[in-house]
């Protein structure tokens, strides 16, 4: 079974030509086993983008490309970025998620990662 981590900064620009965001995060791919199909998406409100396939070998450095409509990029909205397998039952396991705040600085669109409950560090006594 693969695993996937985050391998460098998520990037996040206007496209100079069209009223779409273009977001794009490096991603690895960790384990062993045969290729798999995986799926990838985000959701951003309550608008759900469609998904995209991308083919997971071990020890692969990809990047995922979200092309998001400009207005939905709202400053406050979170995006939930994602990458799933199905299984034959048509259940979903999720392998990697980040969620963000999205918002802007000036005209550029940023993007502020939220940190999960579960991932927070422990508190010092």
């Amino acid at each position: 079974m693969f695993g996937i981590e985050q391998h460098g900064s998520e990037t996040c620009e206007l496209l100079p030509t069209s009223r779409f965001i273009l977001v794009r995060v490096p991603l690895r791919v960790t384990g062993e086993g045969q290729m798999q199909e995986a799926n990838s998406r985000y959701r951003i409100d309550s608008f759900l983008g469609r998904e995209a396939k991308l083919l997971l070998r071990g020890r692969q450095e990809t990047t995922i490309t979200f092309r998001i409509p400009e207005e939905l990029f709202r400053p406050r909205e979170w995006l939930t970025l994602e990458v799933y397998v199905k299984s034959k039952e048509g259940e979903e396991k999720i392998l990697w998620a980040k969620r963000y705040e999205v918002g802007r600085r000036g005209l550029a669109p940023r993007l502020q990662p939220i940190v999960e409950l579960s991932e927070e560090p422990p508190k010092e006594k």
